[in-house]
């Protein structure tokens, strides 16, 4: 036999043999436990009587029998005894038959689940909540969507500013917030404006300025400003305070950072620096806030209600809408009060 003609005879036997064995391997794998197993062994073992299980499936008694054993080939163990009086459960088929009861019955369960989320009935819904931001419209929403959506489960995740698109994109959640001057908004995205406000500064209570209904940035030039961001790298509130004295051409000082809004809350409140942010219905009764004598766009904040418009929910159309029902309803109230 020549050389070539030897190398080919075994290439040839490595590609029969490789093919049976993974002929064997997936044969094997494709064999085990199925639903129709399940139900077929919960209808014998309920009957307690082939013929009747039989008759109640609407399928032949001989293929009946051998799907039970099947599943006892599969499972190792026997699970009905057979006899001329009928069928009697096992130990084994008395454990088995309650785990497969439990496992049908959870099967039918996320079909509802599954059927009622496409349909905005049910399901979850992760809201990326910004703390004492959305404070303001969040709880009102949550409640008139808990009224539409009773079978929706809701999870507040407390995202950052800088980190609400990531999460976004992650599907970590599936409605986030943030301020767009700031932040450019991708590809695929829809917003809704929820919040508009104008900054004010936060002092506390017993600062000398906080005698004065209205403070200019020029009274706040000396003032140790505070900031807060996660890290060094998440600056926009710091970025949004520099950027209103350098527009007016004020200098100011060296501007502090704290990792946290409650950090914030307590600095101001003892006195330790003002800070220019939002109004917060929140309960502060040691810091004050005063209008900034200035005007100007950079001094309004517009936050917006974010999410994916590709696969959009009916859940979160739903939240959606309604959060943008109570946003209006709420800036209506303010406007006649």
């Amino acid at each position: 036999m020549s050389q070539l003609a030897y190398l080919q005879n075994t290439v040839d036997y490595a590609a029969t043999y490789y093919f049976v064995v993974c002929e064997l391997i997936t044969s094997r794998y494709r064999e085990g436990v199925e639903l129709r197993h399940l139900r077929y062994f919960v209808a014998v073992a309920e009957a307690l009587s082939f013929r009747r299980a039989a008759e109640r499936l609407h399928v032949a008694q001989p293929a009946l029998s051998k799907q039970i054993k099947d599943l006892e080939s599969d499972v190792g163990a026997k699970l009905l005894h057979r006899n001329t009086g009928g069928v009697m459960l096992t130990d084994a088929g008395t454990v088995f038959l309650d785990e497969a009861r439990d496992i049908l019955e959870r099967v039918e369960m996320a079909i509802v689940a599954a059927r009622e989320a496409a349909d905005g009935k049910g399901g979850r819904l992760i809201v990326g909540n910004l703390g004492a931001v959305s404070a303001g419209f969040l709880p009102g929403a949550l409640s008139a969507f808990r009224a539409r959506h009773p079978r929706v489960e809701v999870i507040l995740h407390e995202v950052s500013i800088p980190n609400q698109l990531e999460a976004l994109q992650t599907g970590r959640i599936h409605v986030g917030f943030g301020i767009l001057r700031d932040t450019a908004l991708p590809a695929g995205f829809e917003h809704a404006t929820v919040m508009k406000a104008r900054m004010a500064v936060a002092m506390g209570r017993d600062h000398p300025l906080a005698r004065q209904t209205t403070v200019s940035l020029a009274d706040l030039a000396n003032e140790q400003f505070i900031s807060f961001g996660e890290t060094e790298g998440h600056n926009l509130h710091r970025q949004r305070i520099q950027d209103i004295f350098a527009t007016r051409g004020i200098r100011h000082r060296a501007i502090r950072r704290v990792n946290s809004y409650e950090s914030l809350v307590a600095m101001v409140a003892g006195d330790h620096g003002v800070s220019m942010m939002l109004r917060v219905p929140r309960g502060q009764e040691n810091i004050v806030y005063r209008r900034i004598k200035e005007d100007g766009p950079d001094l309004e904040v517009s936050v917006s209600v974010i999410w994916r418009k590709m696969g959009e929910s009916p859940i979160v159309r739903s939240f959606v809408d309604i959060l943008r029902e109570v946003c209006s309803s709420c800036r209506e109230s303010k406007r006649s009060a």
